[in-house]
């Protein structure tokens, strides 16, 4: 199963070409300055890309014991909006029951009223990127208020700016980087040499 993962350098060729990943100097909301900034929807655009990398990513998810032995009455659960392509391509891949995201207002995610977790329901998040690990913490709270059971958690892209710490959960992802990151302009190279930085909003 592992030789049709596709390899770290196909990742970033598809998310190069499409334009997904940008290098340079940017500013994180958390003010984290970092060497690499992501747009995961370039790359979403194209079904293949899509395909390619969700599927990828839901065979690391099917090595997780979990959640093989749970499949296929699992639900896949991501945040709007970038996840939600992720989403619906790893539950085709799985085959997993359905799929339920968590809408963000005001920089907090939250489930509609309507949607309901079942208590004891297996749930696997996925996200499209993952920088401080703040999103799948969220999640993973959001489902185990509603008495849900996160049985794994997977994203396309790790940045490497944070080591998810998702207690006993298992956590995969596609690719993996080592990006740059310092606390502040006066420890940033990138600041020192002059060269400007893109703020980012999410």
């Amino acid at each position: 199963m592992t030789e049709l993962l596709p390899s770290k350098e196909e990742v970033l060729k598809i998310l190069g070409e499409t334009g997904a990943l940008r290098e340079g100097h940017f500013i994180l909301p958390t003010a984290i300055h970092t060497n690499f900034y992501f747009q995961m929807p370039l790359a979403f655009r194209y079904f293949d890309n899509v395909r390619r990398l969700c599927v990828g990513l839901s065979r690391l998810l099917r090595m997780c014991g979990p959640v093989a032995m749970a499949l296929p009455d699992c639900t896949v659960i991501a945040p709007a909006s970038g996840g939600i392509p992720v989403a619906f391509g790893v539950r085709e891949a799985l085959a997993a029951s359905q799929i339920i995201w968590a809408e963000r207002k005001d920089g907090q995610l939250y489930f509609r009223p309507e949607v309901k977790i079942r208590p004891g329901e297996r749930c696997i998040l996925v996200d499209d990127i993952t920088l401080t690990s703040h999103t799948l913490k969220t999640l993973v709270g959001l489902v185990q208020e509603q008495s849900g059971q996160v049985l794994a958690a997977g994203v396309i892209v790790d940045t490497g700016l944070s080591i998810p710490d998702l207690g006993s959960i298992p956590f995969v992802s596609l690719t993996k980087l080592e990006a740059e990151s310092y606390p502040d302009s006066s420890s940033c190279p990138f600041c020192r040499a002059g060269q400007p930085a893109t703020r980012l909003q999410f």
